[in-house]
Parts: C-alpha cells; structure tokens; sequence
C-alpha cells in the first residue's frame, strides 16, 4: 500500500501485536538485531516495559518467549521522567524496575508481544509489518471494518492465502470466520 496510509496500521502496533523473533535474547540485542533498531533509534526509546517492569539494563535483561515488550520514546510528565531507563527519578520506581532472575532463558524462535508508542510508530512500525505480525481475528475484524474509503484505494495488492483478492474491494470479514489467528504482512507498494 501508499506508505503515507501504513499508518492506519500503527493503531494495531499501540494495542500490541505478536510477533516470531529470535528470543533468549537481551533487550538491546532483540532492539537490534530482530526489530531493526539502528543505534540513534535505540538512544530516542526511553520508556523500556519488559513483562509490566521497567528496564533500566538493556544488556541484562532479556526477552524470553511469551514475552510483551513496550516502548516509548520520551513521555512528558512525572510518569515519563520516574519511567525513563536511568533518568534521574528511577529509584521511586525501584520496587518495580526489571531485574533478571537468574533464571536461563531458552535462545530460539518465540513469540513476543510488541507494543510501539509515539514517535517509535512511524520508525519501528512499517519494518515490524513488512516481517509480519500476529493478531485474533477478532481484532482485524474490528480494524478492517473501521477503515475508511481512501485506505482501500492505497491497497495496492492484497492476498489471502497467497491468492490475490481485488485491492478495490473492502475486505469481507467472512473471509476470517473460523480462524482464531492471523498472520499480517504490510509492504509499502
């Protein structure tokens, strides 16, 4: 599609979508390696949450399978300064920072929920779609459905089951009845 209307798609990124990557990893080697974060987009994500705690270490913790990562470029207010990865007001957030059991993690392939926030959308986004994505049906259902006239027309080619489906037509939800998962894949045209 138009690369412009990807990001009717970064709604889905907000919510939180699954994706298969390389797990076992630490954070700053899955930001890296498997979402394809370059060092300068690493330094703008602030806001680091690995299973509901904060990450200060991006070395030390690591992403297991089954894991949800949220990121976060800077965040105004108290909340955004007290859950900066090492701003200054992180110790009232002690009590609840990330911090690795011991336990080994398994490397291999898993899946990781991922959730994309401000800035981060339109950096991160449209290479996380073009690997693919996880989501219910219910849930594509849901966006498809809400889309309006001029994303349609952006569709330049759209296939289900790798057989072409007419890009002009809106997508029928039939088309997902009986399935509980959908894999995703959005490339700019």
């Amino acid at each position: 599609m138009d690369r412009p209307l990807i990001s009717h798609f970064f709604f889905l990124l907000q919510q939180g979508v699954l994706i298969r990557r390389r797990t076992g990893c630490s954070v700053a080697s899955f930001l890296r390696e498997e979402i394809g974060a370059d060092a300068q987009t690493v330094e703008k994500i602030q806001s680091i949450i690995l299973d509901g705690k904060p990450v200060d270490d991006l070395e030390r913790s690591v992403v297991k399978d089954g894991s949800t990562l949220a990121l976060s470029a800077a965040m105004p207010g108290l909340v955004g300064a007290t859950l900066r990865r090492g701003g200054a007001y992180s110790s009232f957030r002690s009590e609840i920072t990330h911090h690795e059991t011991g336990e080994a993690s398994a490397q291999g392939e898993g899946y990781v929920r991922i959730k994309l926030f401000n800035l981060l959308m339109s950096e991160l986004g449209p290479g996380i779609l073009r690997k693919g994505v996880v989501l219910g049906a219910r849930e594509i259902i849901s966006f498809v459905s809400e889309q309006p006239r001029d994303f349609w027309e952006a569709c330049r080619e759209v296939t289900l089951n790798s057989v072409p489906v007419d890009a002009g037509k809106r997508w029928e939800t039939t088309w997902f009845s009986g399935k509980d998962l959908v894999f995703l894949v959005v490339a700019e045209g």
